[in-house]
């Protein structure tokens, strides 16, 4: 990895559109969309606040969740969270939305939250009570 920490480094560097590898997956942006929440890691790191990192190809490295980061690049892009019916990475979603510091992500992510079953927050899907009674057990799911 290469560390831009030259201001000229940087300014070449950070030109539309910008190629990252999150995680080993690729991804190409622009400038407008990594920075459209200014006050997130994204966008210190692509407003100069933050060195950024660069892999051998070029890329803006991040050393996050790879697959997850589509969701957040897709937020950024249009200000809506758009998951699959099934999606059953909420909880690692949410991680990396807090850990970009992506506030009216976080924000979103709660919303769907409340919206959707227990079964797809990551909870347990049910509960299992055992009662003894007069030396019988029985078994009751809820």
């Amino acid at each position: 990895m290469l560390n831009l920490n030259s201001p000229d480094d940087n300014r070449n560097s950070l030109q539309d559109p910008v190629s990252l590898n999150v995680g080993g997956e690729i991804y190409t942006t622009t400038l407008d969309t990594l920075t459209r929440c200014r006050d997130s890691m994204l966008g210190a790191m692509f407003t100069g606040q933050i060195p950024v990192l660069r892999d051998n190809k070029g890329n803006v490295f991040i050393d996050r969740d790879g697959k997850v980061f589509r969701y957040i690049l897709n937020y950024l892009r249009s200000s809506s969270l758009d998951l699959p019916d099934g999606f059953s990475e909420l909880t690692l979603l949410r991680r990396e939305a807090d850990f970009f510091q992506i506030r009216p992500l976080l924000e979103e992510i709660r919303r769907y939250e409340a919206s959707v079953p227990l079964s797809l927050r990551g909870g347990p899907l049910g509960a299992m009570i055992i009662v003894n009674v007069d030396s019988k057990v029985c078994h009751l799911m809820l």
